[in-house]
């Protein structure tokens, strides 16, 4: 599934010491490695892009309605 020798990898003590870095480099789309002598033990890897979220059933294919156009298409309202 994962090739070790694609990326480099960061010693665990490194990766403890500058984990935040790391998880900014992932949040780019890097893949990270992280072991011990030179095995990869772990992958900090970027998540996969979320999706829009359409809050609301129809809150997508929200049009405007022209009441008067509604109203003229009604005889009992247009005799009003």
């Amino acid at each position: 599934m994962y090739h070790q020798s694609m990326n480099k990898v960061i010693p665990i003590y490194e990766a403890k010491t500058n984990l935040s870095k790391l998880v900014k480099k992932a949040e780019a789309g890097e893949t990270i490695c992280i072991g011990a002598y030179g095995h990869a033990q772990a992958v900090i890897t970027p998540l996969p892009a979320k999706k829009k979220l359409n809050i609301g059933v129809w809150g997508y294919k929200r049009k405007l309605v022209d009441y008067a156009a509604l109203e003229a298409l009604d005889e009992e309202i247009a005799a009003g």
